[in-house]
């Protein structure tokens, strides 16, 4: 059987104390911290909706910009026509020659790199086959045996 005492008493008042510490340090602290938060996602939300209208505006000059100097350009471009088809003929020409240039000084010097290159892996080829050489008999080629492998 179950005995209303004072204990009863007493741990309802713990309770009460404990609910209303917890509430002091621990609810309120974190529901002023969610709010703040709260506030300052609601803060970024709607500067950054003045910053979306604001890009909205200038993308909207900025394509009226854009329309108006394509508009220039075109008339630009019909009246200078025939001048730009021959001057544009001209460049070409030159480009045309000039790169040809370039290709043959780069295939020149292409050739040029081979031929080192062939000459310095040649070299290196037999150097390692003398090295390999004395490896495998474990003592060093005297000088004719060299002029085999060599130089």
């Amino acid at each position: 059987m179950i005995s209303l005492n004072h204990t009863l008493l007493i741990q309802m008042l713990n309770f009460i104390v404990l609910i209303i510490l917890l509430n002091a340090i621990i609810f309120k602290p974190i529901l002023r911290i969610l709010d703040e938060r709260k506030e300052k996602v609601e803060g970024t939300l709607n500067e950054a909706r003045l910053l979306t209208e604001k890009a909205e505006e200038l993308m909207a000059e900025y394509e009226r910009k854009m329309a108006e100097a394509r508009q220039q350009a075109l008339q630009m471009v019909n009246e200078g026509r025939l001048q730009a088809i021959e001057e544009q003929r001209g460049i070409l020409a030159r480009a045309k020659e000039e790169a040809e240039e370039q290709l043959t000084k780069l295939k020149e010097n292409i050739e040029r790199e081979k031929e080192e290159a062939s000459g310095a892996l040649e070299r290196f080829a037999q150097v390692l086959s003398i090295s390999i050489a004395e490896r495998l008999l474990e003592r060093p080629l005297d000088k004719g045996e060299r002029m085999k492998w060599g130089p």
